[in-house]
């Protein structure tokens, strides 16, 4: 560890409940690189957050072959599209635009912490010497953030480079459930294809493991391939599963009937590359979903599931991605015991996720993501939450994958959670003893405790 990195100190930020308390982050992407990506340094979060904002002022064909031609490497396309419209001086005006959001915050703190006070391109510099010991560097970014444990969503993780005692992997299941990848997307952005992307590489890893280059021809045969995959995993360090699926579909998931699932199979099959098959699709996944729902109940293992908005591009569908269409999957007898957690507070369903997790008692819910997003919504939504919801059900995270914004959205979740259990401690609500509790409960005994982790 780098001798000038230090834990916070409680009494500088006056966090007084949960300032100590070891955290375990829920919702992480430690270790995780984009297909097709090198590792970058946290600069190129802001050109990620820039990206509506360029798409929104050049026209799309050219924002999809500028993607495009930066995802196949061809730099000298890039290069000159970029010149022709201008994109580096929007990211410019862009990045300047975002220095009034929570999300600078969260990266001015986390850059302070790991790399000293001094200028962002100082800061950049000491980033990019560290890039080839990044482990060493996020091991960093949990220690002066008190952070004891990550479960992180990534594709696969070496559990010789990131050792378990602090780091967990969660698996996304969205790869499994569209074996013959996704209709035509007609919409704005890049974002929706790039999930699209990366799940059906994922696929063809996880089907050329198991001895193939294609799905199967029945799906039968496809089901019990997806059941040895997931187990080979399980088995493998994967202590639950994720579901990301809101960025390419509804989550309203319906009951479909075998038949049905496999006439569904059968058409995507023998279906022309390129065709529209929307029912076929959407019957298909349903079904999947299900099928590895039933699965995670019968080896004990909770669910994530994205719902809210997605990144700051167009693509995915926020009425799509309402909790409120989970209900009737949700409502499923036999998945009464499948533990579910909905995540990074959903905006702007926040309220729909708290009647949920007060309506099922098999449903929770993280915070991740709206530390560095929100400032005061952040407060009031976990004012909302903690005051009707038991003390077992939030949890928090950060969602990241870069360690400056762990460290940053780590203290900003402190000082949320912080601020609402004196509000609730000063209006009588809870007694010390009961914040305290809290504070340990939502920083990560509750996360222990679902995924059972050590405690």
């Amino acid at each position: 560890m780098s001798t000038s990195v230090m834990p916070f100190s409680v009494p500088a930020h006056g966090l007084e409940i949960t300032g100590s308390v070891p955290a375990i982050d829920h919702h992480s992407h430690a270790a995780y690189v984009r297909p097709g990506e090198k590792l970058a340094t946290f600069d190129s979060l802001e050109t990620e957050i820039a990206a509506g904002y360029v798409e929104s002022r050049i026209p799309a064909d050219a924002y999809q072959q500028f993607v495009r031609a930066n995802r196949a490497g061809d730099h000298a396309a890039a290069a000159a599209l970029a010149d022709r419209h201008r994109i580096p001086a929007l990211r410019d005006e862009a990045r300047d635009l975002y220095r009034t959001t929570a999300f600078d915050r969260a990266l001015t703190l986390g850059c302070d912490a790991l790399y000293g006070s001094g200028s962002r391109e100082a800061q950049l510099a000491s980033a990019r010497t560290r890039l080839e010991d990044y482990r060493s560097l996020y091991d960093d970014a949990l220690t002066a953030s008190t952070t004891r444990m990550v479960l992180t969503d990534v594709p696969d993780l070496d559990p010789h480079e990131w050792p378990v005692e602090r780091y967990r992997q969660i698996a996304r299941i969205d790869p499994y459930m569209f074996p013959f990848g996704h209709d035509p997307y007609g919409g704005r952005g890049f974002d929706a294809q790039r999930f699209a992307d990366i799940l059906s590489e994922k696929l063809t890893v996880e089907l050329a493991v198991d001895g193939r280059d294609s799905p199967h021809a029945t799906l039968g045969e496809y089901r019990e391939f997806v059941a040895r995959s997931l187990r080979r995993r399980v088995d493998a360090g994967v202590v639950g599963f994720k579901i990301v699926s809101a960025y390419l579909r509804t989550l309203h998931f319906e009951h479909v009937d075998v038949v049905d699932a496999r006439a569904a199979y059968d058409a995507l099959r023998t279906a022309p590359a390129g065709s529209t098959q929307p029912v076929a699709r959407k019957q298909l996944s349903d079904y999947l979903v299900s099928e590895i729902a039933h699965l995670a109940v019968e080896w004990e293992l909770p669910v994530q599931i994205h719902s809210g908005i997605g990144h700051s591009e167009p693509g995915l569908r926020i009425a799509n991605a309402n909790p409120l269409l989970l209900e009737e999957f949700l409502n499923t007898p036999s998945l009464n015991r499948l533990r579910v957690v909905l995540i990074h507070g959903g905006y702007p369903y926040a309220s729909q996720l708290g009647a949920l997790a007060h309506s099922l008692g098999n449903v929770y819910l993280d915070y991740s993501w709206m530390p560095y997003l929100h400032s005061h919504l952040t407060v009031r939504v976990l004012q909302e939450w903690l005051e009707f919801l038991p003390a077992h059900k939030v949890a928090y995270g950060t969602d990241t994958a870069h360690p400056e914004i762990h460290v940053g959205a780590t203290l900003l979740a402190r000082e949320a959670l912080e601020t609402v259990l004196q509000q609730g401690l000063s209006a009588r609500i809870w007694t010390a003893a009961q914040t305290s509790m809290l504070a340990e409960r939502v920083l990560g005994g509750n996360v222990a405790e679902l995924y059972g982790l050590p405690r």
